[in-house]
């Protein structure tokens, strides 16, 4: 199953087109907030499945904080992280992960991609489509490829 991750696009999700091209469609695309309200124009875009979380610069109700999603007998906790600290550090992400059964935990907020393991919790964060904040300043995505009985395969890809 490969299962796109994207953040922060902050109502430019025709960026996504540029993903979408490269990488083909995916089984599933999570969306870690700082949507902008695109819910609807991101959903167009999508023949999968499609999960979003609320961030900070999101002001619909109808967004989760957090969610978490079940695929291929692994579980992905996932939130904007705005509320988690993770502008500080990923300890409260990943124990929040912990605490619900998840093998990956997913941010964003920071627009700064990070893959790291932490409290045996693979953490991720995409990074920013539109408004990369790291070195070099290139929009980037994550792929996570999952399999029953196998170790997810998670990787940060840039535009």
């Amino acid at each position: 199953m490969k299962i796109i991750v994207i953040s922060d696009t902050h109502g430019h999700i025709e960026t996504l087109d540029d993903v979408l091209e490269k990488e083909g469609m995916p089984d599933l695309l999570l969306h870690c907030g700082d949507i902008c309200g695109d819910e609807d124009r991101l959903r167009q875009r999508l023949i999968c499945p499609c999960r979003m979380v609320g961030g900070n610069m999101d002001f619909s109700w109808q967004l989760p904080t957090d969610d978490i999603v079940e695929a291929e007998g692994h579980r992905i906790f996932f939130a904007h992280g705005h509320r988690l600290g993770v502008n500080f550090d990923t300890a409260t992400l990943a124990e929040e992960a912990a605490v619900c059964d998840a093998d990956i935990a997913l941010y964003g907020h920071t627009h700064v991609p990070d893959i790291h393991r932490e409290q045996g919790v693979t953490v991720m964060n995409p990074g920013s489509l539109c408004f990369p904040r790291q070195a070099g300043r290139r929009k980037s995505y994550g792929v996570i490829e999952l399999a029953p009985d196998r170790e997810p395969e998670c990787e940060i890809r840039y535009l």
